[in-house]
């Protein structure tokens, strides 16, 4: 309860600071101009290509190749991947609010691009291998990652363009999410890796936009539940009430919390549940609930904000580095959570003051710097400050989009 008030009369001091003490100042048009510029940065580094890893030589025609794990699409926008998935999303919201239709148009050419060879891929699959295989994590389910993120983005194209295959995905996905992913006793989605039963922070994204998105296509009530009861969930078993952060894991073998408290899973669990909020209707039993818990985590990490705007990639460790893409989805989940009425209009201070801080990463070509890559559980802290940021990093794209576009709404 002291930890709990200290970071109370921290936050309120914190929202009184005047919005002219931000730094620079941004308007809607500057938001859009900056986020269209990363987006179409993408956009020129799309080949819909497949390439032979082995030789180099770009490849017209798969047919002709047969099995060959060395045969992968050249450029990382291509494939089948979980980060994918958060950048067609953010595409989409990026071609609502400019009203440009290439940033959808991006989308759907993508999924046009996987479905065009999926048949051919999926009858030569033999269903192992799946690290090394083109696209294979769209093909074969095994994980929330192969299927929650590119499905939720796959249902929002699904809207607009009835293709068949496309349903027949998202079904299956459902089905996977639904009746095959491994859990713990008590419901919450587990993993058999690093230890059997691990409950990773992340995967709370890469099941509930999908359920949530799901529900919403089919009516079906079953997974608006589920996605509601994994918020609650995920938040027994991962959240820290001492520093009021979430541990990147829980194992359930030995009971116990591991890893750290990444920026980027907390980023995770943080827009996974600002976007069941985004559909949740009005009425729903547990909707004060969910905004109640959304609320306590802006509160909570108001407190480890940087004075540059951004999250440390360790959320409580000031000497770990500034990490972009949990900023981007903080930034995001705030000012969502702002413009929707879900929290109080004051804390728009702690938006635009990262926003102003996830500028500084971007370059004028329209790069995105400071984006951690890829990580697994830690056994130890080290892991997590040693983990390298590569130039225009993937993971942290999407999140940008979304910052992006939530930003310019709070300013219009």
């Amino acid at each position: 309860m002291i930890h709990m008030n200290i970071r109370c009369l921290f936050v309120g001091v914190l929202l009184l600071i005047p919005l002219c003490g931000m730094g620079q100042e941004v308007s809607k048009e500057d938001v859009l101009s900056t986020i269209c510029r990363v987006a179409d940065h993408v956009i020129q580094q799309t080949t819909y290509r497949y390439y032979d890893q082995a030789n180099g030589v770009q490849i017209d025609d798969l047919s002709r190749y047969g099995y060959n794990k060395y045969v992968v699409p050249q450029n990382g926008y291509n494939d089948w991947k979980y980060w994918n998935g958060v950048i067609h999303i953010g595409f989409n919201a990026l071609g609502k609010v400019t009203g440009n239709e290439k940033y959808q148009s991006y989308t759907k050419k993508n999924f046009e691009f996987f479905f065009k060879d999926r048949p051919y891929l999926k009858s030569i699959y033999k269903g192992n291998d799946q690290w090394h295989f083109p696209v294979a994590q769209g093909i074969n389910i095994t994980q929330l990652d192969d299927c929650g993120a590119m499905g939720a983005s796959l249902i929002e194209l699904y809207e607009n363009n009835r293709v068949v295959a496309y349903k027949e995905y998202i079904d299956m996905a459902a089905d996977y999410i639904m009746y095959r992913q491994q859990r713990l006793d008590d419901g919450t989605f587990s993993r058999p890796v690093p230890n059997n039963h691990t409950v990773w922070a992340d995967d709370l994204y890469m099941s509930v936009p999908f359920l949530i998105r799901m529900w919403k296509l089919t009516g079906i009530e079953l997974y608006m539940e589920e996605a509601v009861n994994q918020i609650f969930l995920f938040d027994k078993h991962l959240y820290d009430e001492k520093v009021g952060l979430m541990w990147h894991c829980y194992y359930d073998d030995l009971k116990v919390n591991g890893g750290t408290y990444w920026g980027r899973c907390n980023g995770w669990m943080m827009v996974a549940i600002a976007d069941l909020l985004r559909f949740l209707p009005e009425n729903h039993s547990r909707r004060n609930e969910v905004i109640a818990l959304l609320n306590r985590q802006i509160q909570n990490l108001a407190q480890y904000q940087s004075a540059s705007g951004l999250w440390h990639q360790i959320l409580n460790k000031e000497d770990s580095y500034l990490e972009t893409s949990c900023s981007a989805m903080f930034v995001y989940s705030i000012a969502l959570a702002i413009n929707n009425g879900w929290v109080d209009k004051r804390y728009k201070t702690i938006a635009l003051t990262g926003w102003n801080g996830l500028l500084t990463c971007i370059t004028d070509e329209g790069a995105v710097t400071g984006i951690c890559a890829g990580t697994g559980i830690g056994n130890d802290v080290k892991f997590y400050y040693d983990r390298p940021t590569p130039y225009n990093d993937i993971h942290g794209l999407g999140a940008m989009f979304l910052a992006g576009v939530e930003i310019s709404k709070l300013l219009d």
